[in-house]
Protein backbone atom coordinates (compact mmCIF):
# COMPACT_ATOMS: atom_id res chain seq x y z
CA UNK A 1 0.00 0.00 0.00
CA UNK A 2 1.69 3.50 -1.26
CA UNK A 3 1.87 6.43 1.08
CA UNK A 4 2.10 9.97 0.43
CA UNK A 5 5.25 12.45 0.99
CA UNK A 6 5.32 12.96 4.36
CA UNK A 7 7.77 15.39 6.52
CA UNK A 8 7.21 14.55 10.14
CA UNK A 9 8.67 10.53 10.45
CA UNK A 10 7.88 10.52 13.94
CA UNK A 11 3.64 10.03 13.30
CA UNK A 12 2.63 6.57 12.01
CA UNK A 13 0.76 6.70 8.94
CA UNK A 14 -3.07 6.76 8.99
CA UNK A 15 -5.17 3.87 7.20
CA UNK A 16 -8.12 5.56 5.73
CA UNK A 17 -11.82 3.51 5.75
CA UNK A 18 -14.68 4.80 4.67
CA UNK A 19 -17.75 2.85 5.21
CA UNK A 20 -19.84 3.00 2.13
CA UNK A 21 -23.46 2.02 3.63
CA UNK A 22 -27.00 1.72 1.24
CA UNK A 23 -29.77 3.30 3.54
CA UNK A 24 -32.67 3.18 0.85
CA UNK A 25 -36.17 2.06 2.10
CA UNK A 26 -35.37 -1.50 1.69
CA UNK A 27 -33.51 -1.36 4.12
CA UNK A 28 -35.98 0.10 6.60
CA UNK A 29 -36.88 -1.68 9.66
CA UNK A 30 -34.75 -4.29 11.50
CA UNK A 31 -31.62 -3.88 8.56
CA UNK A 32 -30.68 -0.71 9.09
CA UNK A 33 -31.72 -1.03 13.58
CA UNK A 34 -28.78 -3.89 12.73
CA UNK A 35 -26.80 -1.25 11.45
CA UNK A 36 -27.06 1.15 14.46
CA UNK A 37 -26.55 -1.35 16.80
CA UNK A 38 -23.50 -2.55 15.23
CA UNK A 39 -21.86 0.56 14.04
CA UNK A 40 -21.03 1.55 18.03
CA UNK A 41 -20.09 -1.72 18.70
CA UNK A 42 -17.57 -1.20 15.61
CA UNK A 43 -16.32 1.59 16.83
CA UNK A 44 -15.71 0.60 20.46
CA UNK A 45 -13.99 -3.03 18.44
CA UNK A 46 -11.60 -0.25 16.74
CA UNK A 47 -10.62 1.38 20.22
CA UNK A 48 -9.56 -1.56 22.05
CA UNK A 49 -6.98 -2.66 19.97
CA UNK A 50 -4.65 0.48 20.43
CA UNK A 51 -2.67 -0.53 17.49
CA UNK A 52 -5.67 -0.14 15.70
CA UNK A 53 -6.95 3.11 17.07
CA UNK A 54 -3.71 4.96 16.93
CA UNK A 55 -3.76 5.01 12.94
CA UNK A 56 -7.29 3.84 11.65
CA UNK A 57 -9.37 7.12 10.69
CA UNK A 58 -13.08 5.93 9.56
CA UNK A 59 -15.34 7.66 7.08
CA UNK A 60 -19.41 7.02 6.84
CA UNK A 61 -20.70 7.83 3.86
CA UNK A 62 -24.63 6.45 3.40
CA UNK A 63 -26.83 6.09 0.09
CA UNK A 64 -30.36 6.46 -1.17
CA UNK A 65 -31.33 7.97 -4.15
CA UNK A 66 -28.30 10.34 -2.91
CA UNK A 67 -25.02 10.04 -1.41
CA UNK A 68 -24.37 12.12 1.91
CA UNK A 69 -20.97 12.01 4.14
CA UNK A 70 -22.39 11.07 7.26
CA UNK A 71 -19.58 11.27 9.10
CA UNK A 72 -15.94 12.73 7.68
CA UNK A 73 -12.67 11.01 8.18
CA UNK A 74 -12.39 10.92 11.59
CA UNK A 75 -10.35 9.73 14.94
CA UNK A 76 -12.91 7.38 16.28
CA UNK A 77 -11.11 8.43 20.09
CA UNK A 78 -12.63 11.70 19.12
CA UNK A 79 -15.85 11.64 17.66
CA UNK A 80 -19.08 9.62 17.90
CA UNK A 81 -21.21 8.02 14.97
CA UNK A 82 -23.77 9.12 14.34
CA UNK A 83 -27.83 6.90 13.60
CA UNK A 84 -28.64 6.17 10.27
CA UNK A 85 -31.86 6.53 8.90
CA UNK A 86 -33.34 5.10 5.72
CA UNK A 87 -35.25 6.96 2.15
CA UNK A 88 -35.48 7.01 -1.35
CA UNK A 89 -33.98 4.19 -3.86
CA UNK A 90 -30.18 3.09 -4.48
CA UNK A 91 -27.98 5.12 -6.09
CA UNK A 92 -24.39 3.48 -6.39
CA UNK A 93 -23.10 6.46 -8.73
CA UNK A 94 -23.32 8.72 -6.11
CA UNK A 95 -21.81 6.60 -3.93
CA UNK A 96 -18.75 6.40 -4.91
CA UNK A 97 -18.82 10.08 -5.77
CA UNK A 98 -19.06 10.74 -2.37
CA UNK A 99 -16.77 8.16 -0.82
CA UNK A 100 -14.15 9.95 -3.66
CA UNK A 101 -15.03 13.06 -2.09
CA UNK A 102 -15.13 11.57 1.75
CA UNK A 103 -11.56 9.76 1.17
CA UNK A 104 -9.67 12.75 -0.49
CA UNK A 105 -11.41 15.74 1.93
CA UNK A 106 -10.61 14.00 4.90
CA UNK A 107 -6.91 12.81 3.92
CA UNK A 108 -6.33 16.52 3.10
CA UNK A 109 -7.89 17.46 6.31
CA UNK A 110 -4.92 15.89 8.27
CA UNK A 111 -2.51 18.08 7.32
CA UNK A 112 0.31 18.67 4.98
CA UNK A 113 2.99 16.10 5.38
CA UNK A 114 0.72 13.31 7.09
CA UNK A 115 1.60 9.68 5.57
CA UNK A 116 -1.58 7.74 4.86
CA UNK A 117 -1.81 3.91 3.45
CA UNK A 118 -4.15 3.30 0.66
CA UNK A 119 -7.51 4.07 1.73
CA UNK A 120 -9.74 1.30 1.94
CA UNK A 121 -13.82 1.26 1.05
CA UNK A 122 -16.20 -1.67 2.56
CA UNK A 123 -19.31 -1.37 0.20
CA UNK A 124 -22.47 -2.21 1.48
CA UNK A 125 -26.30 -3.11 -0.19
CA UNK A 126 -29.23 -5.28 -0.03
CA UNK A 127 -30.28 -4.06 -3.65
CA UNK A 128 -29.22 -2.92 -7.31
CA UNK A 129 -28.39 0.42 -9.06
CA UNK A 130 -31.26 2.75 -9.85
CA UNK A 131 -28.92 5.49 -10.60
CA UNK A 132 -26.77 6.50 -13.62
CA UNK A 133 -24.41 3.99 -14.92
CA UNK A 134 -21.98 3.23 -11.74
CA UNK A 135 -18.86 2.28 -13.30
CA UNK A 136 -17.25 5.40 -13.96
CA UNK A 137 -17.62 6.96 -10.51
CA UNK A 138 -16.07 3.79 -9.47
CA UNK A 139 -13.13 3.58 -11.46
CA UNK A 140 -12.22 7.20 -10.26
CA UNK A 141 -12.75 5.85 -6.58
CA UNK A 142 -10.46 3.33 -7.18
CA UNK A 143 -7.81 5.00 -9.86
CA UNK A 144 -4.00 3.36 -9.04
CA UNK A 145 -2.22 6.19 -10.49
CA UNK A 146 -3.91 8.40 -7.55
CA UNK A 147 -2.40 9.13 -4.32
CA UNK A 148 -6.07 8.64 -2.64
CA UNK A 149 -7.20 5.30 -4.86
CA UNK A 150 -8.92 3.03 -2.66
CA UNK A 151 -9.49 -0.57 -3.03
CA UNK A 152 -13.25 -1.83 -2.53
CA UNK A 153 -14.25 -4.67 -0.37
CA UNK A 154 -17.93 -5.14 -1.42
CA UNK A 155 -20.97 -6.95 0.26
CA UNK A 156 -24.41 -7.99 -0.77
CA UNK A 157 -27.42 -9.10 1.03
CA UNK A 158 -31.14 -9.58 0.39
CA UNK A 159 -31.64 -8.66 -3.36
CA UNK A 160 -28.49 -7.22 -4.43
CA UNK A 161 -27.59 -9.25 -7.39
CA UNK A 162 -23.86 -11.03 -6.95
CA UNK A 163 -22.46 -10.76 -10.15
CA UNK A 164 -22.70 -6.95 -9.50
CA UNK A 165 -21.19 -6.99 -6.10
CA UNK A 166 -18.63 -8.80 -7.62
CA UNK A 167 -17.60 -5.97 -9.89
CA UNK A 168 -17.81 -3.16 -7.76
CA UNK A 169 -14.91 -4.71 -5.38
CA UNK A 170 -11.57 -4.42 -6.25
CA UNK A 171 -10.29 -7.52 -5.24
CA UNK A 172 -12.75 -9.57 -2.21
CA UNK A 173 -16.69 -10.02 -2.58
CA UNK A 174 -19.24 -11.41 0.03
CA UNK A 175 -22.36 -12.17 -0.02
CA UNK A 176 -24.37 -12.17 3.55
CA UNK A 177 -26.70 -15.71 3.14
CA UNK A 178 -28.49 -15.64 6.09
CA UNK A 179 -32.25 -14.82 5.41
CA UNK A 180 -32.27 -12.62 8.82
CA UNK A 181 -31.37 -9.50 7.67
CA UNK A 182 -29.90 -8.73 10.49
CA UNK A 183 -27.75 -11.44 11.32
CA UNK A 184 -26.77 -10.68 7.69
CA UNK A 185 -25.77 -6.99 8.61
CA UNK A 186 -23.86 -8.37 11.83
CA UNK A 187 -22.08 -11.10 9.46
CA UNK A 188 -20.70 -7.79 7.25
CA UNK A 189 -19.96 -5.79 9.84
CA UNK A 190 -18.01 -8.40 12.09
CA UNK A 191 -16.09 -9.03 8.75
CA UNK A 192 -15.43 -5.21 8.45
CA UNK A 193 -14.09 -4.78 12.57
CA UNK A 194 -11.64 -8.09 11.89
CA UNK A 195 -10.30 -6.81 8.74
CA UNK A 196 -9.52 -3.40 9.59
CA UNK A 197 -7.92 -4.57 12.85
CA UNK A 198 -6.00 -7.52 10.96
CA UNK A 199 -5.14 -4.77 8.04
CA UNK A 200 -3.83 -2.68 10.43
CA UNK A 201 -1.68 -5.00 12.45
CA UNK A 202 0.02 -5.87 9.14
CA UNK A 203 1.25 -2.88 8.67
CA UNK A 204 4.06 -3.10 11.21
CA UNK A 205 5.15 -6.58 9.56
CA UNK A 206 7.48 -6.48 6.70
CA UNK A 207 4.54 -7.36 3.83
CA UNK A 208 1.67 -5.30 5.05
CA UNK A 209 -1.39 -5.80 3.00
CA UNK A 210 -5.03 -5.52 3.03
CA UNK A 211 -6.30 -8.78 5.87
CA UNK A 212 -9.91 -9.96 4.79
CA UNK A 213 -11.00 -11.81 8.10
CA UNK A 214 -14.90 -13.16 6.74
CA UNK A 215 -17.38 -14.00 9.29
CA UNK A 216 -18.44 -17.79 8.88
CA UNK A 217 -21.92 -16.14 7.90
CA UNK A 218 -20.43 -14.66 4.29
CA UNK A 219 -19.92 -16.32 0.63
CA UNK A 220 -17.18 -15.49 -0.98
CA UNK A 221 -18.03 -14.05 -4.70
CA UNK A 222 -16.11 -14.35 -7.97
CA UNK A 223 -14.30 -10.69 -8.57
CA UNK A 224 -15.03 -9.13 -12.34
CA UNK A 225 -12.46 -6.58 -12.74
CA UNK A 226 -13.76 -3.84 -14.68
CA UNK A 227 -10.69 -1.58 -14.76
Amino acid sequence: MPDSQFANIERPPVFPVCLVIDVSGSMSGRPIDAVNQALPEMQRAVLEDPSTGEIARIAVVTFETNAHIALPLSDLHETRIPPLSTAGLTNFHDAFVKARQAIESGIRGLGKGTRFYRPVVFFLSDGGNTGPDWQPARHELTRRDSSYGAEVVAFGMGEADRDTIGRVSTGHAFYASDTDPANAVRDILTTVVRSIRSTSRSFGSMQPALTIDPADGLTPLPVQVVG
